[in-house]
């Protein structure tokens, strides 16, 4: 009871933010977001733009389809640059998808090549990886953890410790893992990771969302 009344006062807190929004103001760049899953990242990503008063005109978050691989994100990606040009380009994937390296190989490929003459930079998609799955990132905002999973079935089980009604679908998901606590958190547990892992070579788990949150502060007029 007490944790519902906690996530209830949290998400009053979130729409008070959003509220306040000056909507004649002006971000700091732009960017698109496209993710593989359909609806955990997605929502949460919506949920931390509302967080950081970041408008859709500004960062446009596109949700993933039915058995999306990362390769098919990627592409998407592209098409989408070409019909609305952004600073910046990237994908939210999983590290377990099978062709994972190809998708990071057709990245390096600019969406937009440097002109000079005109003043454009060259810009290539940035991926954001987590391994094996997105809900690593989601379990650094309660506790650091550098468990060896393997794949979403073991990662499962440690968030449920601490989510214990999560769900896919769930649009609060950003409210649920501690909103603004909860991400200061996840990105001081994650900067650990991945200093962790580059003394260890491990590669499981990690994630490259705390590198995406930062990048997306960049944009936002709060910060």
């Amino acid at each position: 009871m007490r944790t519902n009344r906690a996530r209830s006062g949290l998400l009053a807190i979130e729409r008070a933010r959003v509220d306040r929004k000056n909507s004649g103001r002006r971000e700091k760049g732009s960017a698109l977001v496209v993710c593989e899953g359909e609806f955990t990242e997605p929502y949460y990503l919506k949920g931390l733009l509302a967080h950081l008063d970041i408008n859709s005109a500004s960062v446009e978050v596109i949700a993933g389809q039915t058995r999306s691989n990362a390769v098919a994100v990627v592409k998407r990606a592209r098409d989408r640059f070409q019909q609305t040009p952004r600073d910046r380009v990237f994908v939210v994937i999983d590290g377990e998808q099978a062709d994972l390296s190809r998708a990071l190989q057709l990245c390096k490929t600019p969406v937009q090549r440097a002109n000079t003459r005109h003043g454009q930079p060259e810009i290539c998609i940035e991926p954001i990886i987590s391994a094996p799955c997105f809900e690593v990132w989601l379990l650094l905002h309660f506790r650091y953890c550098d468990q060896p999973f393997i794949a979403y079935a073991d990662v499962l089980p440690a968030l449920q410790v601490h989510l214990t009604d999560y769900a896919k679908k769930d649009p609060y998901i950003f409210i649920k893992t501690g909103a603004g606590a909860g991400l200061t958190r996840a990105m001081t547990h994650a900067a650990r990771l991945r200093a962790s892992k580059l003394q260890t070579g491990g590669r499981i788990p990690a994630t490259d969302m705390d590198i995406l949150v930062k990048s997306l502060r960049m944009i936002s007029p709060e910060f």
